[in-house]
């Protein structure tokens, strides 16, 4: 919310209407490549920790890096670095 992001106070949603019951990463898994890859920091560009890859994460999603004392979110994703 300090950073003005819109999403920052909405409840989180992953689903999809025709996704159904099943789970998220492994439904896009099955269809997209995956590319494990690294959080960076949009102020410093420090590394923040691995993530499975970028196409299990849309912009403004929030992002859970595990050690993290404070809530960071996806604000852009790179496909060719996987970060």
């Amino acid at each position: 919310a300090a950073a003005g992001l819109p999403a920052a106070t909405k409840r989180e949603s992953m689903g999809i209407c025709f996704v159904g019951r099943r789970r998220f990463a492994p439904f896009l898994s099955d269809y997209l490549p995956g590319r494990p890859g690294r959080f960076r920091s949009i102020e410093d560009g420090r590394d923040l920790g691995p993530h499975a890859g970028a196409h299990l994460f849309t912009p403004g999603q929030g992002a859970k890096i595990g050690g993290a004392a404070e809530r960071w979110f996806v604000v852009s994703k790179d496909l060719e670095s996987g970060d």
